[in-house]
């Protein structure tokens, strides 16, 4: 029987960012200032929002993410930018 051929796995980087591109699904808390009577409360939950940018930072509190930028004379400007605390990071994953 023949081997089967794995894909392989490209990583996306740029020349002009050398960081890595990632995908991160979190828990983010979730207010209303609105009335609501019980049922409407018991329905409230987490949002459960996903960011894909670059890794710009992490550490044991933060990570710190990016998805747009621009590359001059001056250096790089950073947009779109979100910081997350640690404890509210479920998944991290490599693009």
């Amino acid at each position: 029987m023949p081997k089967k051929r794995r894909k392989a796995i490209i990583t996306e980087t740029t020349p002009d960012i050398p960081l890595q591109k990632v995908r991160v699904e979190w828990v983010d808390c979730v207010s209303d200032s609105g009335w609501a009577n019980e049922k409407e409360f018991n329905k409230m939950s987490l949002a459960k929002p996903i960011n894909e940018g670059w890794l710009y930072s992490k550490d044991k509190d933060s990570i710190k993410l990016f998805a747009s930028y621009d590359k001059d004379e001056d250096g790089i400007s950073f947009g779109d930018r979100t910081m997350i605390p640690r404890q509210w990071v479920k998944k991290i994953q490599k693009l």
